[in-house]
């Protein structure tokens, strides 16, 4: 294992420390010792769990893989847009899903759809919507909702003053809703809010690292009380409900998990170390660029957060993960998902969600244009395209997933790497 010392040295000892040591904030903790598996032992084990290279595929895999279905730039039914893809997302053989959530608008399921949502209404009154009804009747195992800030005035969930009271009372309703609708049956349920490192900059973005002392300590205060208010609201309907077959988690989202490692504050750094959660979901962009600093971006979260006694260790999993396929080879798609999959599997991620469905990005930035889309005009987030077929990723997850228990065979597989 590569040791605290070693890390700072090979990293830079001022950025790391800066990054890593305990931080000057009110909220009790610090920042947590820890280690990173070298990368020849990383590299070794992720090749022997690559499916491509005969790694055994988890017999569950199906309950741990999934998609996200949220505004997608196109539709293929006449239902509405909800149902739709979760409708999809079962065909395709995954059990696992990520909708959204919002109490005010959800523009993003607007095809062949007429919602009206009350201006007064809230979470749980949404979530009672034959909508999502019909969408949770399906079998899935697990569901995790994205949600947003509740209150409508802007950077509000970072005020220090505040008691984020409703938004716990609307984690209770929310979780209290979900463990008395199913209460009898064996599913999850995630409530996360999306992308953390984005909302804790705001408007300071790119000025991030440079952000002055006061005002780093201001966010991440109001930070930690926001989640920690989220926490309690699940936490308490978990012990209302006593023994159901259904769980309700609360979950913390963290996407530049490496800018730590050089100087810049995070969620992982600055926040986890500071607030007992269920879970945190990484949407793992930052991390993918090699099987090491995937792996190594789960072992820098796992050491740094608190995690409730639910899952402990297995606290992690990974919230969003896609590649646009828009100009690449599909064999070097092939590639890139084998390797992610080796990662996860050697590392025993219990939830992995694809992003996703139908793709949300059009080329020219325009997302809030509802037009249908044609593939031509989107980067190609997908694993179903706007005419039906499947995607490369979809090819590639669902020979996984009708393989599970097993190994590729090996018409499907790719020659052993040489030995360096």
């Amino acid at each position: 294992m590569i040791t605290r010392r070693t890390f700072l040295r090979q990293t830079g000892a001022g950025a790391a420390l800066a990054a890593l040591a305990p931080t000057q904030f009110s909220a009790a903790g610090s920042a947590p010792d820890f280690s990173l598996t070298p990368a020849a032992e990383i590299e070794e084990r992720v090749r022997l769990a690559r499916p491509l290279f005969g790694g055994k595929i988890p017999a569950d895999l199906a309950d741990r893989l999934g998609a996200t279905h949220y505004d997608g730039h196109y539709f293929l039914t006449q239902k509405p847009y909800l149902i739709e893809g979760a409708e999809a997302i079962q065909r395709l053989g995954m059990r696992v899903a990520k909708f959204w959530l919002r109490e005010d608008k959800l523009a993003g399921y607007n095809y062949n759809s007429d919602w009206r949502i009350p201006p007064d209404a809230r979470l749980v009154d949404v979530l009672r919507h034959e909508y999502f009804v019909a969408a949770l009747a399906l079998p899935f195992r697990t569901v995790v909702f994205e949600i947003f800030p509740l209150s409508q005035k802007p950077g509000a969930f970072l005020d220090v003053a505040s008691d984020f009271a409703d938004e716990e009372k609307q984690f209770y309703e929310v979780a209290t809703q979900l463990l008395t609708a199913y209460r009898d049956r064996p599913v999850n349920f995630i409530l996360q809010h999306w992308e953390g490192d984005w909302m804790l900059r705001g408007a300071a973005g790119a000025q991030w690292a440079n952000t002055p002392p006061e005002e780093l300590q201001r966010r991440c205060d109001g930070f930690i009380r926001w989640l920690a208010a989220r926490q309690r609201g699940v936490t308490r309907a978990r012990a209302a409900a006593g023994s159901t077959r259904c769980q309700v988690y609360h979950a913390a989202e963290v996407n530049r998990v490496w800018d730590g490692t050089n100087g810049i504050p995070t969620l992982t750094t600055h926040i986890l170390p500071h607030v007992t959660l269920d879970l945190v979901s990484w949407s793992s962009y930052d991390g993918m660029k090699s099987a090491v600093a995937a792996w190594q971006g789960v072992e820098l979260i796992r050491q740094h957060m608190r995690p409730s006694p639910v899952l402990g260790q297995r606290a992690v999993f990974i919230g969003e993960i896609g590649k646009p396929e828009q100009g690449v080879s599909p064999a070097a798609l092939r590639e890139w998902w084998d390797r992610a999959m080796g990662v996860f599997f050697a590392l025993d991620i219990p939830w992995i969600l694809q992003w996703e469905l139908y793709c949300n990005e059009p080329k020219d930035g325009k997302k809030w244009d509802r037009r249908v889309r044609r593939a031509e005009e989107l980067r190609g987030f997908w694993l179903i395209r706007p005419d039906g077929s499947l995607s490369h990723a979809a090819n590639y997850l669902t020979s996984l997933l009708a393989h599970a228990g097993g190994s590729l065979p090996a018409a499907e597989r790719l020659p052993e790497p040489k030995a360096k």
